[in-house]
């Protein structure tokens, strides 16, 4: 008697196991990150809209590249190479364009408010990524899998992003940025999901 109340305490123990592991591959599939700074685009327009919009994305884009940089320091495959290298030239040059467009549109800096509510929303997936690519003494890191896992979700909250600042940017130049960034993004992030496929 005693046995299979143990054997069903050892069931219960792994189901609940299991859940947490979906729960948490769910976590990252979506995001795993807080709404806050989602929240708060939905409650802005005109300038202020654009000014968060972009200090947000900044913040965004130097989390990708932080990513990457990351990649290429520990993955040995050609492809996530490439592919982190591109995030890299790519995200810097938005960054600097953005920072520009603030500073001659609006005459200020990114709103260090609006980057640390990025920073904070982000820091989760963000952790979980970082750590999958820090390699460590006599353990063998999936680093490829790590980066994509990590670089699809983050890809998706700034596709999110990007379809509120069609509706509710100001500046068509913006705007065409927005466009720029829900394209590329959905293309890399097609690629990522295919080529999960083939890393074991």
């Amino acid at each position: 008697m005693k046995g299979m109340a143990v054997r069903i305490l050892l069931s219960i123990v792994a189901s609940l196991g299991l859940a947490w592991a979906q729960m948490n591959h769910h976590s990252m599939q979506m995001g795993g990150t807080g709404m806050t700074a989602m929240t708060e685009l939905n409650k802005l327009s005109g300038r202020d809209f654009d000014i968060a919009y972009m200090s947000m994305m900044i913040e965004h884009h130097k989390g990708a590249v932080e990513m990457a940089q990351a990649a290429l320091k520990a993955s040995k495959d050609g492809r996530i190479r490439k592919a982190a290298r591109k995030i890299v030239t790519v995200q810097n040059r938005e960054i600097a364009q953005l920072t520009g467009w603030l500073r001659a549109w609006y005459a200020v800096p990114p709103s260090q408010r609006y980057m640390a509510m990025m920073r904070a929303d982000m820091k989760p997936m963000m952790d979980t990524a970082m750590q999958g690519m820090t390699p460590m003494a006599g353990m063998a890191m999936q680093v490829d899998r790590s980066f994509l896992e990590g670089m699809i979700p983050h890809h998706q909250e700034a596709v999110d992003m990007s379809e509120v600042c069609l509706q509710k940017a100001t500046k068509a130049e913006l705007k065409r940025f927005c466009r720029g960034v829900i394209g590329l993004q959905k293309a890399e992030m097609a690629q990522y999901q295919a080529w999960l496929k083939t890393i074991k």
